[in-house]
């Protein structure tokens, strides 16, 4: 009878644990290496894509991350636009965790792997906040101008785009203080530098239709020159330094590749219908079409497309397996 009581005790404990646990299941693969994982923007859902054979898996989850940033091969920091909480996904471990609390409206991380901190940008509140990981608490935080919804860092220079005011804030990352800032175009989305300039795209002024993608000096704010690309650019990045530059526009549905060194148009190609966001690894570029149900794998020199994959749902936000070369 003791032994019975025993059991039934050790049962309903691991049961109450099952139950009260956060963790959130992530689609189990067999070759990690080669998933890319998808977030949906039209249905609360992660679809882990292999590339390698084209089969997919999908999970539920209970919202729609806003932003999704490595911290190292395997695991990543996630944010939430509408919640007080970040995630961390862990693709080894195939899952995802409450990490910690925090304020709502996050609309973009970026990651500081020399120093272990996380940056944050928050639409409600238009502060930018430094998040010391190990501690799970904010130990600066600055007002950024209206709506800031992107960053890039350069050394101890950070970028801020406001997008809601139209700026770009400069601080001093030692420091946590704004060192300059400048208007840019109207209606602005995305933002890179390229180790000279730094770059916005963009809706342009209500009622008129941006094709270009705009560099402006960092250090006067003077708009040193500007690129027709593509209708409504929206991501602007590069896989290295020394790279060519690629732009994101959702408005023709293309994507554009710059000559690194004079800036000039290399390349234009249809990406499907309404392309929302775009990640690089040594060879391949992977863009997610938002309003088409695609996924993209495209050759990153010559743009060639490799594979298109059906996923439903609105893939928007992607991220990589496996140790993430």
């Amino acid at each position: 009878m003791k032994n019975s009581f025993i059991i039934i005790a050790v049962l309903l404990t691991l049961t109450l644990s099952a139950c009260t646990s956060s963790d959130i299941a992530l689609p189990k693969t067999e070759n990690a290496e080669s998933v890319i994982y998808v977030s949906h923007l039209k249905e609360n859902a992660i679809t882990a894509l292999d590339i390698s054979t084209g089969s997919q898996e999908k999970v539920s989850v209970p919202f729609r991350f806003s932003s999704i940033v490595e911290m190292e091969p395997g695991k990543f920091m996630a944010s939430v636009k509408e919640e007080e909480k970040l995630y961390e996904i862990n693709t080894m471990a195939n899952k995802v965790t409450e990490f910690m609390d925090i304020e709502e409206g996050v609309l973009e991380l970026l990651y500081d792997q020399y120093n272990k901190l996380l940056y944050t940008v928050n639409g409600k509140s238009n502060k930018l906040q430094m998040i010391d990981l190990e501690k799970k608490e904010v130990v600066r935080e600055v007002n950024v101008g209206e709506y800031p919804s992107k960053m890039v860092k350069d050394g101890e220079r950070l970028f801020v785009l406001a997008a809601g005011s139209g700026e770009v804030y400069v601080l001093d990352t030692s420091k946590i203080e704004i060192t300059n800032s400048f208007s840019v175009n109207e209606r602005p989305e995305g933002l890179h530098f390229d180790g000279k300039y730094i770059w916005t795209g963009g809706h342009g002024a209500t009622g008129e239709m941006n094709e270009k993608v705009f560099a402006y000096d960092p250090q006067t704010g003077d708009e040193i020159l500007s690129k027709e690309t593509g209708l409504m650019p929206i991501q602007i990045s590069q896989i290295t330094d020394t790279s060519s530059i690629y732009v994101l526009s959702h408005g023709d549905h293309s994507l554009t590749k710059l000559n690194r060194d004079t800036y000039e148009v290399e390349k234009k190609i249809n990406v499907g219908d309404n392309p929302s966001f775009m990640i690089a690894d040594g060879s391949n570029l992977y863009v997610s079409s938002l309003d088409g149900d695609e996924v993209f794998v495209l050759d990153k020199d010559s743009l060639d497309v490799k594979e298109e994959y059906g996923v439903q749902g609105g893939p928007f936000l992607l991220f990589k397996g496996g140790d993430g070369e």
